[in-house]
């Protein structure tokens, strides 16, 4: 904003006999209607969460932890770059799907969450061209079998449908298995209401330093300050920051931050802006936040980190590294540098995600070392920049940042809101998270 390891999990074991291979790998998803692919992540609403609904676990089934494919070389698409077959699907929503399934592969999804013992609604969403198979599920590497699931033939590979079970599950935390018999279908996702989802593994090699899972009831200000200015951010925002319960709270396990419309201080509208200076800050790291962001005419939300230098040196001699920027009803979010260069001009270098469904979570992140910073939504690489050396003026980006969440209103870059823009409106911080190596 412009100154403006993983935990292996064996599903089951084949008894003796061959394996069949992974079928016929002919570009088959043509005629799917060519819908561009939007990144789904792993998402769950936990009970007691800001909505007002059952709590229910939706594992994109491309969002695995583990994975085993019997044919080796398989392709993961461009969602991912292992073995296990990835294509868009062209199911409602958009996204991938685990295609060309055979007998004795298997997926696993880790950190499924049961609050209470009892009984629980499993479901998948698939698709096949003549009989299916078989789904069996269970939990900790097949040590808790939760039976099987038929799949029927849906007409297509992309003809999809929804099957379901009830399986009895007692209160734990779990790693979910999905094993393939008799196979030959797509899966899309698999849902457990009443169940909520973790968080998918960092990459190897990080360890948490640092984190904020708004858990309590109130914003930690060990951690957070709270901005109370009308100064507009230096981008002529439109709204008046203040530290309100009504703009900035904690609640249901989230952090919200709330613009509102309404006169305050000489302004028009009301939101929250937080930040760590001088608490904590950080050079180099994975950086990350869960959060779902509003969209409308005239909103910007942010998440983002600026240097420490930002009292002393200015800006943008500070640098700023913005890890998710949205503004109005774009269909994408942006990641974007700002320094000052080698001959101590402003520069700036962005890049934008794909298409996201803003309906949903998504994780936000930055992988940032001492050659690059590299930026992902829900484990997607999308845009990267060089740093190696302070090459270009970078050297900004070799010194500690802290971080920032913030909801503007309006301004130089999204333009004022109009009656089209819904208010209040809301950005929903599940968590943020800082790993290091």
């Amino acid at each position: 904003m412009k100154m403006k390891k993983i935990n292996v999990l064996l599903a089951s074991l084949l008894t003796a006999g061959t394996i069949a291979g992974c079928g016929d790998n002919t570009a088959r998803e043509s005629a799917d209607g060519g819908k561009a692919p939007v990144m789904l992540a792993q998402i769950g609403t936990a009970a007691g969460s800001s909505a007002n609904s059952a709590a229910i676990c939706i594992l994109q089934a491309e969002n695995y932890s583990n994975a085993f494919d019997t044919t080796a070389g398989n392709t993961g698409n461009q969602y991912r770059t292992d073995n296990v077959d990835i294509e868009a699907t062209s199911d409602a929503g958009g996204g991938f799907d685990v295609g060309w399934t055979a007998n004795g592969e298997w997926l696993a999804h880790n950190n499924v969450t049961f609050p209470t013992s009892g009984a629980y609604t499993i479901a998948y969403r698939v698709a096949a061209p003549s009989a299916g198979g078989v789904i069996s599920a269970d939990l900790n590497g097949g040590t808790i079998p939760l039976g099987n699931t038929s799949v029927p033939a849906t007409g297509g590979w992309q003809n999809w449908t929804t099957v379901q079970r009830t399986i009895n599950v007692n209160a734990g935390t779990y790693n979910l298995g999905t094993f393939v018999s008799n196979a030959g279908f797509n899966l899309n996702w698999i849902s457990i209401a009443g169940a909520s989802c973790g968080t998918t593994p960092p990459p190897d090699g990080w360890t948490l330093a640092w984190a904020d899972e708004f858990n309590g009831t109130s914003l930690d200000n060990s951690k957070w300050n709270i901005e109370v200015n009308g100064d507009g951010g230096g981008n002529n925002e439109l709204q008046y920051y203040t530290a309100r319960p009504e703009n900035i709270r904690v609640t249901g396990g989230e952090l919200v931050i709330e613009a509102r419309k309404e006169a305050y201080m000489g302004k028009q509208y009301t939101s929250g802006r937080i930040t760590t200076q001088n608490k904590v800050s950080w050079q180099y790291g994975r950086i990350e936040a869960r959060m779902k962001i509003p969209t409308g005419k005239g909103t910007w939300p942010a998440f983002w980190m600026l240097g420490n230098s930002i009292s002393s040196a200015g800006w943008p001699a500070s640098g700023e590294i913005d890890i998710m920027e949205h503004i109005n009803s774009e269909a994408l979010t942006h990641g974007t540098i700002h320094w000052s260069d080698q001959n101590n001009n402003y520069a700036n270098y962005g890049g934008p995600s794909g298409n996201l469904d803003f309906s949903q979570y998504h994780v936000y992140a930055v992988e940032w070392d001492a050659s690059a910073i590299r930026w992902y939504v829900d484990g997607n690489k999308f845009h990267e920049v060089n740093i190696a050396g302070g090459i270009n003026g970078t050297s900004e980006f070799h010194a500690p940042f802290f971080l920032l969440f913030n909801l503007a209103v309006g301004g130089n870059w999204p333009g004022s809101p109009d009656g089209s823009t819904a208010f209040p409106n809301k950005m929903q911080v599940d968590y943020v998270r800082v790993y290091r190596k």
